[in-house]
């Protein structure tokens, strides 16, 4: 359930990879990366790791959001008819053969980050979250809650990711604290969004153990909010008191993207469809305060 339709004169292997998410998922390594190792990391030698890490990125997300589809298949005749499969633009193997050349592309380009070197953080996060990918569509999307923080590992570890790419010598300045508070930030904000979208998709999940279904929609809702609350209460945690970024570039952006999750919370119990848009909008508003904080960085 990651993402919406495109336009139906899109490509499909192109809208299989959702190519938005696919992008934010490669901003988030450069963002991460920035973090870890600062401005200079603009004239490093490690600025070609980081952007191989973004591809690998890039191509994982992709790979994911493509196997999202195939075995999303049956649900998404109810959920989201107008995509490639449900539509039959695309055949349902021809789009897992995709999803798993994806993942081959990403998985070989990620042993090339660091040459000379072997850089094997990086690897090990490749490795570890293609298995975690492959886990979470075959088995435990259908477990509900367990699903939804397997998902949300996998977004926070895209910035963890950026610092290992960043700073290659294994030790605390590859994940120093503001690193780990933008990952724990986008951590607690991807539970809340991924309950909010089982919400959005419960009349389709009837196979499938999600909170909305084992609790009921409006429980989901408010718990979908405490999630998300806590997210926007620890957001200025990087200007008070980490004193990471710059106050005047980072928190208009990240009071955008709070009252945007605010807002999704607020209307998660009378349209589900419209407060999950607003969570994934936020999503990106906080990305892009994360990415002026890393650039502003004190």
């Amino acid at each position: 359930k990651k993402g919406s339709p495109m336009p139906h004169g899109m490509e499909p292997r192109i809208e299989l990879l959702r190519p938005l998410n696919s992008v934010m998922g490669g901003v988030a390594v450069a963002v991460g990366a920035l973090v870890a190792a600062g401005l200079p990391l603009l004239h490093s030698e490690n600025l070609w790791s980081v952007g191989l890490a973004m591809l690998v990125a890039f191509l994982y997300t992709g790979a994911g959001n493509a196997l999202n589809d195939y075995y999303d298949r049956f649900t998404d005749r109810v959920n989201h008819p107008k995509r490639p499969i449900p539509s039959k633009r695309i055949r349902p193997e021809s789009a897992r053969k995709f999803s798993v050349l994806l993942f081959a592309a990403g998985m070989l380009l990620s042993l090339f980050i660091g040459l000379p070197r072997l850089n094997w953080l990086t690897l090990g996060i490749a490795a570890l979250n293609s298995l975690r990918l492959a886990a979470y569509e075959m088995r435990l999307k259908a477990r509900g809650f367990s699903g939804n923080i397997t998902v949300s590992w996998l977004t926070a570890s895209l910035f963890l990711f950026g610092g290992a790419a960043a700073v290659p010598s294994l030790g605390p300045s590859v994940f120093p604290a503001p690193l780990l508070v933008l990952a724990l930030l986008a951590f607690l904000a991807s539970v809340g969004r991924e309950i909010i979208k089982g919400i959005e998709d419960v009349e389709g999940d009837r196979d499938r153990r999600t909170l909305p279904r084992l609790v009921g929609p409006i429980p989901a809702g408010r718990i979908a909010g405490m999630w998300i609350g806590l997210a926007v209460a620890l957001s200025p945690l990087p200007v008070f008191p980490l004193a990471m970024f710059r106050p005047e570039w980072y928190i208009p952006a990240v009071l955008l993207a709070d009252a945007m999750f605010i807002y999704s919370v607020r209307v998660v119990f009378r349209n589900p469809g419209k407060a999950s848009r607003a969570a994934k909008l936020a999503m990106l508003l906080a990305l892009v305060a994360f990415l002026l904080g890393a650039l502003t960085v004190q």
